[in-house]
């Protein structure tokens, strides 16, 4: 053992050791610099600047115009009866405010007793979905509040992607994914896991979710997403 310490000291750390110190400097590097864009502000605007600000994240939401929405029922009710559908972003937004948080545990409320109110709970707590449709792509956006042992923190998370058909159903395959200013998409295996577990908690409904199983296409046509059925 003195040897060791006293080669140490002659001849500096070990090939393995600078290696080693590298790597885990780089991990620390990596997850302080995605918390920091995580919490990082993104900009809300209505439309793109002409020149954006360098480093700076912008998130546009879809148009939510009380006109163009009212028709959301009447195609609501058209699409869960089996007939194809066309909806623009205001009506897909109309219809994404009536969605609520899917509440964890709590258990079963005894028999005649009223339910009583829960909070959402979980680390991601997603809030009500925007939708935009954009370049023949759909974005989703929506305020996630970060709940990390009591410390809340409201972020924005938005993903932009395209609907695909996997296996027997049609899914939402993001492209990108931005969790405050911080690009998941960079990141193996992240974007797909918090885009599944935010749409896992938001509460749609069983008759909505077995009609869209039923779409033999879906695809996203000028301004107006195409749900069809044979």
């Amino acid at each position: 053992m003195a040897d060791k310490k006293i080669e140490k000291a002659l001849y500096g750390p070990s090939i393995t050791e600078v290696i080693l110190g590298a790597i885990l400097g780089f991990v620390v590097g990596v997850v302080g610099a995605c918390v920091y864009l995580v919490f990082k502000p993104v900009t809300l605007v209505r439309e793109m600047p002409k020149e954006p600000a360098r480093g700076m994240i912008y998130y546009l939401p879809g148009a939510e115009s009380n006109a163009k929405s009212r028709t959301w029922q009447a195609k609501h009710k058209q699409f869960l009866a089996g007939a194809s559908v066309q909806v623009v972003e205001d009506e897909l937004n109309a219809w994404g405010a009536t969605l609520k948080v899917q509440d964890v545990g709590g258990g079963t409320p005894k028999a005649g007793a009223p339910e009583p109110a829960k909070a959402p709970e979980g680390i991601f707590i997603p809030g009500k979905p925007n939708f935009r449709i954009v370049d023949g792509k759909i974005q989703v956006g929506l305020k996630c509040t970060l709940n990390w042992y009591g410390v809340m923190k409201d972020v924005t998370v938005q993903a932009t992607g395209v609907i695909v058909r996997s296996g027997e159903r049609f899914v939402f395959k993001p492209e990108t994914v931005y969790l405050g200013s911080c690009p998941l998409h960079l990141l193996p295996a992240v974007p797909g896991w918090l885009v599944n577990h935010l749409t896992d908690r938001e509460k749609i409904p069983d008759d909505v979710r077995a009609a869209w199983a039923k779409l033999s296409d879906v695809a996203i046509e000028g301004g107006a997403l195409k749900l069809s059925v044979q």
